[in-house]
């Protein structure tokens, strides 16, 4: 009888994680369809860059909130709960952002959705992490991330025919998260407990891996500003429908990270991880100022293409730099090194956009790419800079890649070196996801 019920058991499992996998999954088709509809909203209305570009921060502070708020809320009514609260109050504000075209209206439910999003990022993630089997972990955080990003991609699309400025697409994107809900409900697994850990303060972490946090902080900077941005940057080139435009546009950058991720990562463990560092942020920043330069003048297809390559480089490099981060961590704190490094990329992730939009105020939505170029290109210098200062670390040194979303919580990769960790049994659940925070 022993055998048949640990079948069973391990069936279960795996049909819970399947689960949230699923839910997350259509949670980040919701959050990639937002992306689409509400700058182009804006934009119909009337609104300048700079207000889009403080609308998406407030979403971002709003997220990096969630973050920390999210654990006690799971602690005190559970995950189920948790989640059902959170979809419920996305699902809400984004059908009230069609309510009115006021900036402090959106910012303000913007702000709401973002917390509500990091709330059910962290309620699935940490749920992930505790109902997947050891065994098994690395292929289900592999599988997880890539259906994310499928996930992130399949949005727009979703929404690619509806007129800018409707309702339509605020009431597909709300339709998505109440949907997510859905096999959530279908989970039979006791809901786990929550994961720990104590993050690192940037300070400390500047000491340990200086180019960890200045890769971040560029990272945040960039990716939080095209990935919320570039549906004002494609009418300047967009032939026929924006919002097709748009999806297509979001489906070749997160297609190139895809593709990029894993043999970046693979490289990086061979060599000085700064070096890879230095050469995708150049690739993307080479990519970004084609876009700039030259987004009226090349077919759409050739856009694509080189969007494509943009996403290679700058949306791939994240993994590396926390890599990086890792190899330095002194023993049994590699995750708090994580935790830490993910609050420097929600800080960037704020500060992007509305830099960002600054300069796409005065050049117009090219600015979008040429605000990337620059910060690619300072980050490939100052990756050189730093590798004529600091000896690399030895390759038997180093720890094993593995790749790391920067569009979600991040709680499945911190739960991927926590047997590795040291654990104090006296922290309280306080100090978990304290800094995680906004990701692809």
């Amino acid at each position: 009888m022993t055998r048949p019920q640990t079948l069973a058991s391990g069936t279960d499992s795996y049909r819970n994680v399947a689960a949230i996998v699923i839910a997350l999954a259509i949670l980040q088709m919701a959050t990639g369809a937002l992306s689409v509809v509400g700058p182009l909203t804006l934009v119909s209305q009337g609104a300048a860059p700079l207000k889009i570009g403080a609308i998406v921060s407030a979403y971002a502070l709003g997220f990096m909130l969630g973050a920390r708020l999210a654990p006690r809320e799971i602690m005190q009514i559970g995950h189920i709960r948790a989640i059902a609260g959170f979809a419920a109050a996305a699902s809400l504000g984004a059908a009230a952002l069609y309510i009115s075209g006021a900036m402090a209206w959106w910012m303000l439910v913007q702000f709401i959705i973002g917390v509500s999003v990091a709330g059910f990022l962290a309620s699935g993630e940490s749920w992930i992490a505790d109902a997947a089997p050891s065994q098994s972990r690395g292929a289900i955080l592999g599988f997880y991330l890539v259906t994310s990003k499928l996930g992130f991609m399949a949005g727009p699309f979703l929404v690619a025919g509806a007129p800018a400025g409707t309702a339509t697409g605020f009431l597909i994107v709300a339709a998505l998260l109440t949907a997510s809900l859905i096999p959530v409900c279908a989970t039979r697994r006791a809901e786990p407990a929550a994961p720990t850990t104590t993050p690192f303060s940037p300070l400390k972490i500047w000491k340990i891996a200086p180019s960890a946090i200045i890769a971040a902080l560029i990272s945040g900077m960039v990716s939080g500003a095209v990935l919320q941005l570039y549906a004002v940057y494609i009418q300047d080139f967009a032939a026929s429908s924006v919002t097709q435009t748009a999806a297509l546009f979001n489906a070749a950058m997160i297609g190139g990270s895809v593709i990029a991720t894993w043999p970046a990562g693979m490289l990086s463990d061979r060599v000085d991880r700064r070096l890879v560092i230095a050469g995708l942020a150049f690739t993307a920043g080479a990519a970004a100022l084609v876009m700039a330069l030259f987004s009226g003048i090349l077919p759409p297809i050739a856009i694509f293409a080189i969007a494509a390559i943009w996403g290679a480089g700058a949306l791939s490099y994240y993994g590396v730099a926390v890599a990086h981060a890792a190899d330095r961590a002194p023993e049994g704190q590699a995750t708090s090194m994580m935790s830490g490094i993910l609050m420097v990329w929600a800080l960037g992730s704020m500060i992007g956009p509305l830099a960002a939009s600054t300069v796409m105020s005065f050049i117009g939505p090219a600015g979008l790419f040429l605000f990337a170029a620059v910060a690619l290109f300072s980050l490939t210098g100052m990756m050189l800079v730093r590798r004529t200062g600091t000896a690399p670390v030895r390759d038997e040194d180093k720890s094993d890649f593995e790749p790391t979303a920067t569009t979600s919580v991040s709680v499945v990769e911190l739960m991927e070196h926590a047997d590795e960790d040291s654990a104090d049994p006296d922290d309280g659940f306080d100090s978990g996801f304290d800094d995680s925070s906004w990701r692809d």
